[in-house]
């Protein structure tokens, strides 16, 4: 189980707003379950098992809902006065997942998966990250999807159409495929709806919806 004395040796960045059957966490080494209501925090490891999901929202109102079978990690959130200063960085290791930009400049956000570097411009994203290939299904906004690893010649995908879905797999380019990711399949066929972190900071957690208010 995770301690006190962990959990407060990090920066909390927001909280989970639900979970659904399996979803455990690691921090500072430590490892537990993660419950609708908790805190999350900076640096710290987010896997879901299978048939599960999570729900969690940050400081600035950033979603990201986590699909089953998947590991995210909380790398980077700075939440400052200064804009220059703030910054988010996640990283999607593996698994389906749908982001959605909080208040921060568009600037601030940056996502990462094994094989993508995807800078955002007020935008939701469906998501499929794993280890030799990512896509990227626009919902609203702009992204802008490039490979991780690449030389001078790198060639990066803008996606700002909803529907558009960008490819890198390992080795190669971003470009375009006509094979979306669906995440709204995951939430019974309701749209995963915005939900700001003040809505959800109220000291409980219980049965909040994972896709929506």
């Amino acid at each position: 189980m995770i301690g006190v004395g962990a959990a407060h040796a990090q920066q909390a960045i927001g909280s989970a707003t639900a979970t659904q059957n399996q979803v455990t966490r690691e921090l500072a080494g430590a490892e537990g379950s993660l419950a609708s209501g908790d805190s999350v925090y900076r640096n710290e490891v987010i896997r879901t098992g299978a048939d599960s999901l999570a729900k969690l929202v940050f400081l600035d109102s950033t979603n990201l809902a986590v699909g089953p079978t998947s590991r995210v990690v909380l790398d980077r959130f700075v939440y400052e006065a200064d804009p220059s200063a703030q910054k988010v960085t996640i990283n999607l290791a593996k698994g389906l997942f749908r982001f959605t930009t909080g208040s921060l400049d568009k600037k601030a956000y940056t996502i990462t998966t094994p094989t993508a570097a995807i800078g955002v411009r007020g935008t939701a994203l469906d998501i499929d990250s794993h280890s030799a290939e990512t896509r990227v299904t626009l919902v609203e906004g702009r992204a802008v999807v490039c490979p991780r690893q690449c030389g001078s010649h790198c060639k990066c995908q803008v996606i700002d159409t909803p529907g558009q879905t960008a490819q890198v797999k390992r080795g190669g380019g971003a470009g375009l495929t006509s094979t979306p990711v669906n995440f709204a399949s995951l939430c019974s066929g309701d749209i995963c709806a915005d939900t700001s972190y003040a809505s959800n900071n109220t000291g409980g957690g219980g049965g909040g919806a994972l896709c929506g208010r």
